[in-house]
């Protein structure tokens, strides 16, 4: 019989909720003085076998019992990661990884959606949503970034194919000696930004929908050199 522990409370919910077993990759301990502010213990897990969907969960703050996830926005940005997959391959040059992020506010999806399309949810239940493509270049030296203005607002535009509210591009120009496929991965629940990486990093793009881009040589002002 498992201890009864925060963890396996929430466990516990997770295998009750979706009718899936799932394996913990970490767990992040919140304050049980002052949960309300802190917030009590997290965790990071993802369904047996499938590392690709982490996501996470816990108890909510001002809800003691009552539990949330981000299992079904895992699954939604896998699914737009796999169908954006050669688009993505076809307009990006040279090496990288990346991977297709969905934001939703909470209260706007629940677990009845795990196996609703993503695309079928923007069509049909919620337009009020943010999807990011975090995108890492590999690169053994300083970029050159002219070469990535036209596919960065190429990605926009597929981008806006989604018909969505919010939309943008995230990329990392990361040296290739770095092995990133761990934090591109997680990057979804990571809220670690290209600056704080652990990883020698020479540069950024960032832009979104509000950025009001109506031609690819509008990307060169959206470049940040990370200085050594």
């Amino acid at each position: 019989m498992k201890k009864n522990t925060p963890e396996n409370e929430i466990i516990n919910y997770l295998e009750k909720t979706y009718d899936e077993t799932f394996e913990v990759e970490n767990v992040k301990e919140g304050s049980p003085i002052f949960k309300s502010m802190y917030g009590s213990d997290k965790v990071i897990v993802h369904p047996e076998g499938k590392p690709e969907n982490v996501f996470l969960a816990g108890e909510k703050r001002d809800h003691e019992g009552e539990y949330y996830d981000t299992y079904v926005l895992s699954k939604w940005s896998n699914e737009l990661t796999k169908k954006f997959d050669s688009d993505v391959k076809s307009i990006l040059p040279g090496d990288f990884e990346y991977r297709a992020l969905v934001y939703v506010e909470d209260g706007k999806y629940d677990s009845s959606m795990k196996d609703m399309s993503v695309f079928k949810y923007f069509a049909n239940k919620n337009q009020d949503a943010d999807v990011v493509l975090k995108i890492a270049v590999k690169t053994s030296k300083s970029p050159d970034v002219t070469e990535y203005y036209e596919p960065v607002y190429r990605l926009l535009q597929l981008l806006k194919t989604l018909n969505i509210e919010s939309y943008g591009v995230s990329v990392g120009f990361v040296d290739s000696s770095e092995d990133i496929s761990d934090y591109i991965r997680t990057s979804n629940i990571n809220n670690v930004p290209w600056t704080n990486l652990d990883a020698k990093v020479y540069g950024t793009i960032m832009v979104d929908n509000l950025s009001n881009i109506t031609e690819s040589d509008q990307i060169k002002d959206y470049y940040e050199k990370v200085e050594e």
